[in-house]
């Protein structure tokens, strides 16, 4: 069962200690994350690494070796086998008949019946084969401290000795004194952690809603009187007997109180209300005060900030928060807005959001904040483009889910390899209308939102096209390949219909492409369709470069001594020269410039 077992045991679960970093090190490297994964071949090649000698590879075989034996005799704990899953699991419902024997002798087949996800597999796995009983903990303990090391835990947690007293003893300083409890502490707890002495505990008292001391003495032995002032020294039975919330929770109604706790859905943001609903699901437990609460809360990541409780901090959360609980139409942001914004954003959520921006009077201070604000807004997956620069959260966003779901396949039909959501929207438009999706933007966003999973689609840049299963795809290539297809001056009109590009799509895609040139306001076509010679060319860079000034460029300036210069009597007469056509080449020719129709800047 070996086998089975280790595809669901995470690699750096048995190979945390130091010595084993470099092992894990390579392991993450090579993407390989559980135990089954660690092979010959794996091995041979950690072996190669500079600085890993045969003895290191042999540390990790024997300590795989000792797992094995250690899962072997995991089977042989009877009351353990014996324990339904259901009594330690709280939140898998379909676990509820299983006991811990059954669950390790399933066969493959067995397992993917459950139906349950990877994560909840792994949980199982791992709780079913590193969970110790009492005796063999205890046995562990002695087994991985020296007597030295057990005596020190006696006099500091048993005996009350200070320390100072234990380092005039040994000829140690107060601080030396110090650091040695501190790493014992931290070992003792990792130990239990990893041998799930809760759940053991829990097994051993025969599931009792509580537990009193005597029997807790009785079942742990003097000699081991130390874990127990350990375990109450680190809070497990304060108030009265709990561990650090959701690290370790012992006894006291647990059953009902991760019932409780599995039955809300927390998101990242919690108002005062969801605090106070979440007080009151707790009121059979009386010693769950305020003080608890805002514990559970803090472990779970929430900081309290104004009313309400974020997950994180940090600006991009704090955006979040405003986009979710009180932006209610789209909000658009630009130099004009930006300010009004902040103002509301720092009122409402009692922040500081780049009020030290504000206060020093930055230049160009509207248009740098309004860029900013968008760099965290384009990091918050559920904040979307309603149209250019005008942003709503997804929930505000009203339109018919489920005609919207309806219409996957027939979106997915028209192309294979990439879905193009500027294009699609256009050719189904009316129909997306009729459903409450008004924008190309906001067809993107939900369209990512309900299937690029299901699809295993991926965003391609700001092109808002989502490739399939790894796909690549580039507006560029295929508008310039499109060109050389044709090999003529063609209407953006046409093109546009034959790509079915909206009129952004295929400016961005002429504007990035270094191949393709304007002919004219409504035609293009590629650069090898300009009629000049090798030598106009070097005229034509030439006298570019004789007419700028300050890194500037007038394009009908350098028209007008275009057509009277001879060097380019053949180029004029060949070709229809405009601002566009010239303002195109030598964006060619010169692509450090940047600019319009009718004067280029210099980056």
């Amino acid at each position: 069962m070996y086998d089975i077992w280790s595809s669901y045991l995470k690699i750096d679960k048995f190979f945390s200690e130091d010595k084993n970093k470099k092992f894990l090190d390579f392991c993450d490297e090579n993407n390989k994350l559980y135990l089954s994964e660690i092979t010959d071949e794996l091995l041979k090649n950690y072996l190669s690494l500079q600085g890993i000698g045969l003895n290191k590879m042999m540390n990790i075989k024997s300590k795989l070796k000792h797992l094995k034996q250690r899962f072997y005799k995991q089977t042989t704990y009877t009351n353990l086998m014996k324990t339904p899953l259901n009594k330690i699991v709280f939140n898998i419902p379909i676990i509820k008949d299983i006991t811990i024997g059954e669950f390790l002798n399933y066969s493959p087949d067995k397992i993917e019946s459950l139906n349950l996800t990877r994560i909840q597999l792994e949980t199982l796995f791992e709780i079913c084969t590193t969970t110790l009983p009492i005796s063999e903990i205890l046995k562990l303990i002695k087994e991985s401290f020296s007597e030295e090391e057990l005596q020190f835990l006696k006099d500091r947690l048993v005996l009350r000795k200070t320390l100072e007293e234990i380092g005039s003893n040994k000829n140690l300083s107060r601080e030396r004194v110090r650091q040695i409890e501190r790493k014992l502490k931290s070992s003792l707890t990792h130990l239990l952690k990893n041998t799930n002495f809760n759940i053991s505990l829990k097994i051993e008292s025969g599931f009792k809603d509580e537990i009193d001391l005597n029997e807790l003495n009785n079942l742990i032995s003097d000699e081991f009187g130390f874990l127990i002032e350990f375990l109450k020294k680190n809070e497990v039975f304060s108030r009265p007997f709990y561990i650090d919330f959701l690290e370790l929770f012992l006894f006291d109604k647990r059953e009902r109180f991760f019932s409780i706790f599995h039955s809300f859905d927390f998101t990242n943001i919690l108002t005062t209300s969801n605090v106070n609903t979440l007080k009151e699901k707790y009121s059979i437990f009386p010693w769950i005060t305020q003080t608890e609460i805002e514990k559970i809360i803090v472990k779970l990541g929430y900081e309290k900030h104004g009313k309400y409780y974020i997950q994180h901090t940090g600006y991009r959360d704090i955006i979040e928060l405003y986009f979710v609980k009180l932006v209610k139409v789209p909000l658009r942001i630009d130099e004009n807005s930006i300010i009004s914004i902040i103002q509301d954003i720092n009122s409402r959520l009692d922040y500081n959001l780049y009020q030290f921006e504000i206060e020093n009077s930055m230049e160009n201070l509207e248009l740098h904040l309004a860029r900013r604000l968008e760099g965290l807004i384009s990091r918050i997956d559920d904040i979307v483009m309603t149209d250019s620069r005008t942003y709503l959260h997804i929930s505000k966003i009203k339109y018919d889910v489920n005609k919207f779901l309806e219409l996957k396949d027939k979106i997915v039909s028209q192309n294979t390899d990439y879905i193009d959501t500027i294009s699609i929207y256009r050719a189904l438009k009316d129909e997306l209308n009729s459903i409450g999706i008004y924008s190309d933007y906001i067809f993107y966003s939900l369209f990512k939102y309900h299937f690029s999973q299901e699809l295993n689609l991926t965003p391609n840049g700001n092109s808002r096209v989502l490739t399939a299963e790894g796909k690549e795809f580039n507006r560029v290539e295929e508008l310039e390949q499109f060109l050389q297809n044709e090999n003529k001056v063609l209407e953006k009109n046409y093109i546009q219909e034959k790509l079915n590009y909206s009129n952004i799509s295929l400016s961005n895609a002429i504007e990035n492409s270094n191949n393709i040139i304007i002919f004219d306001r409504s035609y293009v076509g590629l650069i090898n369709l300009v009629e000049i010679t090798e030598k106009e060319i070097e005229n034509f860079k030439q006298i570019v470069l004789q007419n700028t000034n300050e890194n500037v460029i007038f394009i009908p300036n350098l028209i007008g001594k275009l057509n009277i210069d001879k060097r380019f009597k053949s180029f004029v007469t060949n070709n229809n020269i405009n601002k566009y056509l010239i303002s195109s080449l030598i964006k060619y020719y010169f692509p450090e410039y940047k600019g319009n129709t009718n004067f280029l800047v210099k980056k």
